[in-house]
């Protein structure tokens, strides 16, 4: 209940902040609203450009540009501009989930609902006493563009990468309404958690 409890004071205050992805908004305050389930950090999926200083040094990256909707061609070049060290990419991901379980029976209806809804990577684990369930689909693209400020790429390819990129960002994207439905059914058997509407009215005020 504590570890709930802050999770739910953490996500109501990035919603203040405009934080959150503005189109998972709902999705999210429905999962938190569940009784035995609440979500740590989650995207609604995203494309952009990054670079790296060297290949797995994600820690030492750098966004270049990073949108949560398709990206244009005029971004894209406009944020190669400031392209300076390391390796250049395009990268498209998908909707990503991180739902906290208390107890393993919960764990497997969310894993179940993750995969219903369409989203195949989806896993789970053991930590401590919960259960961490990614809810993950499998339309990632990462695309080189480049190293140290120069672009190696024509900018007929680049818009190709950018479209396919745009494409699976979007058909990511187009599985969130079923996942909200399967939520929602799962609401329905779990239940609503108090603490939430509780902590909700104190904090957005609703």
């Amino acid at each position: 209940m504590k570890a709930k409890r802050e999770a739910l004071k953490s996500l109501f205050q990035a919603i203040k902040n405009g934080k959150v992805d503005e189109d998972i908004i709902e999705l999210l305050l429905l999962i938190n609203s569940i009784k035995g389930i609440y979500t740590t950090s989650s995207c609604s999926g995203r494309i952009g450009i990054i670079e790296e200083p060297s290949l797995g040094a994600k820690p030492l990256s750098k966004w270049l540009i990073k949108v949560h909707r398709p990206i244009t061609f005029e971004e894209a070049k406009d944020a190669l501009k400031n392209a300076k060290a390391g390796i250049i990419f395009l990268k498209s991901q998908p909707p990503i989930f991180h739902v906290v379980a208390e107890s393993l029976e919960n764990a497997k209806k969310v894993h179940e609902v993750g995969l219903a809804s369409g989203f195949k990577y989806t896993t789970f684990r053991a930590i401590s006493s919960r259960y961490l369930v990614e809810i993950n689909g499998t339309e990632y693209l990462t695309v080189p563009l480049g190293r140290d400020g120069k672009i190696l790429v024509s900018d007929d390819y680049l818009k190709f990468a950018i479209e396919i990129g745009n494409e699976m960002l979007i058909r990511g994207k187009s599985r969130l309404s079923r996942l909200y439905d399967n939520f929602r059914k799962l609401k329905e058997t779990l239940g609503e958690d108090p603490l939430f509407n509780q902590l909700k009215r104190e904090m957005l005020e609703i």
